[in-house]
Order: C-alpha cells, then sequence, then structure tokens
C-alpha cells in the first residue's frame, strides 16, 4: 500500500490580509494561539496550545477552513508542548479516473507469469525435472491460483478499509515478472490524505488481516494433502508454521515435508505477510507503527529494524539485504495524517498489540 500522498497546493496569489485575518479568528475558538508564521505567502503556521481535544479541534477546523478554500493540518512541535495549525490553500482531494483495464491486463499478465515461473519452480522442488508444459501447467496452476487469492485478499483488505475512510483509493495494480514466482506481489495507492492515524492503522492492518483470513485455511489445506519426507524439519518455519503443522501434520513436526503447489505457495503468502508487516519504508508494519507510536517512535523503531535486518542480513541470510534495499528505495520519511495528534483507542491500541504478537509469531530469521 502506497501512502506518499499530501493535500494538493494550488498556486495563485500570496494569503491576503482579509484572509488571514478570518483564518486566525477561526483558529483563536480553537487554539491559544501564541505565534504564527507565513510559509512561501501560500500557507500559514500557528502555533500554540489547543482548547479542546484534538479530535474535535480538527473535525471544526476542516468545517471552518473549507469555506475559505483551505485545508487544515495539525500538528505537535517535537517536544510535544504545542500544537501547531497549519493552514494550506487547497482542497482536500481531487476526483480522479480509475483505467480498470490497467489493473485488469496487468492481472492477466501476472496470471500467466505466475502459473510459468511459479510453476516452473513448484516442479523442480517436487522433483519434476521434465519442465514440459503439462507438468508447468499442473504445478502452475494451483500454485497461482493459491498465491494470487492470499494477494488479491491482502489488498483488498487495504482497499475495503480504505473506503471505509472515505479514501480515494486505485484498484490494485499487480506486478507480474518472469522469473521467481511470477510476480513481485500487488499494490494499491491512496490519491488522497489520509485524515488521522486511526485512519491509517485501519487501512495499513486490514491488508495483513484479510490476507492471512485466507493464507492459514489454504496453508492447512496444503498440509494435509503433502507428503512427509525423511529429512529433517527446515530452519525456515516461522513459529505459526509449527504451530499449524503440529495440529494438521503431526508426522512432520521434526521432519521435511515435500511442498505441493498449493502449499508452497500459502507458505510464501505467509512469509509475504511477515515482511509486510516489518516497521520500515513504505510497508504495512511502517503504517501500523506511526499510527500507534506516533512518528519520533516510529522513526527509530524502523532504524533499528534497519540495523537487525542488516545483521540477519549476515548471519543468517543475504536475502534480508533485498529487503533492506527495497525499504530504501520506497522511503523511510512517513507522510504524516492531516490530524497527526489524533491518538489510537483503546480497541485498535490492543489490536495494534496483537498485530505485533502475530508479526512475532510469522517471522523466521531464515525465511528463504
Amino acid at each position: 500500500m502506497e501512502t506518499n500522498v499530501q493535500p494538493a497546493r494550488e498556486t495563485g496569489p500570496t494569503i491576503r490580509v482579509d484572509e488571514l485575518s478570518a483564518l486566525r479568528a477561526r483558529v483563536i475558538d480553537i487554539m491559544s494561539v501564541e505565534d504564527q508564521q507565513m510559509e512561501e505567502g501560500r500557507a500559514i503556521t500557528f502555533t500554540g496550545r489547543l482548547r479542546v481535544e484534538a479530535e474535535e479541534a480538527f473535525s471544526k477546523l476542516k468545517a471552518h477552513f473549507v469555506e475559505l478554500g483551505y485545508v487544515p493540518l495539525l500538528r505537535e512541535n517535537d517536544s510535544g508542548e504545542r500544537q501547531i495549525i497549519v493552514a494550506i490553500r487547497g482542497r482536500l482531494q481531487s476526483t480522479f479516473a480509475q483505467r480498470p483495464w490497467v489493473n485488469l491486463g496487468l492481472l492477466a499478465a501476472t496470471i500467466a507469469t505466475t502459473v510459468f515461473a511459479g510453476g516452473r519452480y513448484a516442479s523442480l522442488l517436487a522433483g519434476d525435472e521434465s519442465l514440459s508444459i503439462e507438468s508447468i501447467l499442473s504445478y502452475g496452476v494451483p500454485f497461482a491460483a493459491t498465491l494470487l487469492l492470499i494477494l488479491g485478499a491482502h489488498e483488498l483488505g487495504h482497499y475495503i478499509q480504505a473506503r471505509r475512510h472515505g479514501l480515494l483509493v486505485t484498484l490494485p495494480f499487480f506486478i507480474p515478472v518472469p522469473f521467481g514466482l511470477g510476480t513481485f506481489g500487488a499494490f494499491i495507492q491512496l490519491r488522497g490524505p489520509v485524515e488521522n492515524k486511526r485512519a491509517l492503522f485501519d487501512v495499513g492492518v486490514g491488508g495483513p488481516i484479510a490476507g492471512l483470513i485466507v493464507a492459514i485455511p489454504l496453508f492447512v489445506a496444503g498440509l494435509v494433502m503433502s507428503v512427509v519426507t525423511d529429512s529433517p524439519a527446515p530452519p525456515t518455519r516461522s513459529m505459526l508454521m509449527h504451530l499449524l503443522i503440529a495440529i494438521f501434520l503431526p508426522d512432520a513436526a521434526t521432519s521435511g515435508i515435500l511442498l505441493n503447489p498449493a502449499l508452497l505457495a500459502a507458505r510464501f503468502g505467509l512469509i509475504i505477510t511477515a515482511i509486510n508487516l516489518l516497521p520500515i519504508g513504505q510497508l504495512d508494519g511502517s503504517h501500523i507503527a506511526y499510527a500507534a507510536l506516533g512518528r519520533r517512535w516510529a522513526r527509530w523503531i524502523g532504524y533499528a529494524t534497519i540495523a537487525i535486518m542488516a545483521v540477519l542480513g549476515i548471519v543468517s541470510s543475504p536475502t534480508w539485504f533485498v529487503w533492506i534495499g527495497f525499504a530504501l528505495l520506497s522511503g523511510m520519511r512517513h507522510p504524516a495524517p492531516m490530524n497527526d495528534i489524533t491518538p489510537l483507542d483503546l480497541r485498535r491500541n490492543l489490536a495494534f498489540l496483537a498485530t505485533a504478537m502475530l508479526f512475532l509469531s510469522l517471522f523466521s530469521a531464515t525465511p528463504f
């Protein structure tokens, strides 16, 4: 899920004196203003202490500012002792045209690449080295169906939560590649700013939860169709995988499993979910951590996670350096919600703790 969006700023004349007076008149009902500053003639910042709760303040600001043609942002200063209201000339959201033929075209291409690239990989793991069209299709179709169901459910979870909060959001974009699993996953893109941390949390956590609701039953279905081998259990299993194997295929608790296409794809679905929950870059875990812990804590946790991944890349698996690269390319700076003060409620804080525990159960130092 990509959230690199900000309220649109309109070009035009600088803020007039009468506009400034009108903005201030609306702000002083909500804030005890201690300072105000003009920013490039297009925005004005008011600093002080809120007279009401942040959620109520933002609701009033949004209603007051829209009639003046401005967008409000609500922040805290670095010390957290003062609040900041930013009035930006512009609009909250702009309409955009969906191009479903692009999404359908990418989905069709991804189906093809996951059937053939993923099917080739699955057949080799199963010991079938013939690599005939019939062989690739027999392995590739169930592999692709399982993996794309999980990825599609993940993005659908993001999409439903985004629409529930009234956010403009694209349909899922699947990413086909002609090697490996046949795909680099999928993503949706928000086309408007997130209003507050509660909406950010819901959208961020919606994808992993929806994906797991599909991935876990498919993993179990793959387990019951699997064959236990004489090889020892691999070090790639997470705690959740160990638990599911102990319940549904106990003979494989300390032994290897001959992976069938559905189990292989579901296993990758669980791994992808775990990676998505890492609190770095623009991954879901970063959005969740920002919403629950705030800007400063989320930033330091992101840096600490990068350091841990670098150590794991040295001592465990070099694949971790690939994910570090992806995180750095996507950017470590997280876009702030419009109302960056209102905290999560008790229900969402409990959901955050549950999500953290879920991540630990999915995590493996050697995922591949």
